[in-house]
């Protein structure tokens, strides 16, 4: 029919005007489609027009220059504000949590509810978001953590880190030493919350405990004697990788960066560029 259409004048006009009418379809249906997540937005946080506009200028900006396409960045802005972030908190984490869900292959409400509870949980602010996402994109490359078995671990032992003055490099890195030793998710974060605190009522710092521990001629009876049955063999474990935490802890230090870089590696090849292209095509139609 397209061909028949074509060999006439008339034709061609006819075929011309149908490309544009559903140019223009395409134009109108990817508006809409990121209008309505903008309103979705705007309900949550209840923040001013100026606000709403300059978020949506970021989400473009993101979606024109990433894997993820605008409407998809103002999903993310969505889920960090039903986490209580504020506008310029969430200014401050989308993009890096963009390049943690590229890093790790996650969904943006995993990336986005999985940082946010860390900078809480670790008292930090979201201008840190960046040292959170580099930490974690870096240990699932230097250890044998994933990102579930981070999520189910941390999710435990955070709070406790935090109360005892332990910091999120150093207690990745002693995640990282029970993973690669086989002890992962929930029975590491909960053996290691459990440690931390049977250690801080006795008043014995991580590093004495082990070294106690390690010097020991019953090392599982006198790891079991400071922190309990329960968290008697992820301690016993710890001890026996003591001279890999340092490095590990150093490693995560020294990680800034380490999410933008995972997340060009894996897109560069023809399936990323191809998702690139569909980013900035809606970036382009939305403009």
């Amino acid at each position: 029919m397209t061909m028949a259409l074509l060999s006439s004048g008339v034709g061609v006009l006819v075929v011309g005007l149908g490309a544009l009418v559903a140019g223009i379809g395409g134009v109108i249906s990817k508006s809409a489609q990121y209008e309505k997540a903008l309103s979705g937005l705007k309900a949550i946080t209840g923040a001013s027009s100026e606000d709403i506009s300059r978020l949506s200028e970021e989400a473009k900006k993101l979606g024109s220059t990433t894997a993820f396409t605008a409407s998809e960045v103002v999903s993310l802005q969505t889920e960090l504000a039903k986490l209580g972030f504020k506008t310029d908190d969430i200014s401050n984490s989308t993009g890096d949590v963009l390049n943690l869900a590229a890093a790790l292959d996650v969904n943006l409400a995993e990336a986005a509810e999985f940082t946010g509870s860390l900078i809480r949980s670790f008292g930090l602010t979201t201008e840190e978001t960046g040292r959170v996402v580099d930490v974690m994109a870096r240990s699932t490359s230097s250890s044998a953590l994933n990102f579930e078995s981070l999520r189910e671990s941390l999710k435990l032992v955070a709070p406790v880190s935090t109360s005892v003055g332990v910091s999120l490099e150093k207690t990745t890195a002693l995640l990282g030493v029970l993973a690669d030793r086989g002890l992962k998710g929930s029975i590491a974060g909960t053996g290691l919350a459990k440690s931390f605190i049977m250690l801080n009522k006795k008043g014995i710092s991580l590093a004495d405990g082990m070294k106690k521990v390690n010097e020991s001629a019953d090392p599982l009876k006198t790891a079991i004697d400071m922190v309990g049955v329960v968290a008697g063999k992820t301690f016993l474990t710890l001890a026996s990788g003591e001279k890999d935490i340092a490095g590990l802890e150093q490693t995560f230090i020294d990680a800034e960066g380490a999410a933008k870089k995972m997340a060009d590696v894996k897109l560069d090849n023809l399936a990323g560029d191809t998702t690139k292209l569909s980013s900035a095509w809606e970036g382009f139609l939305l403009s």
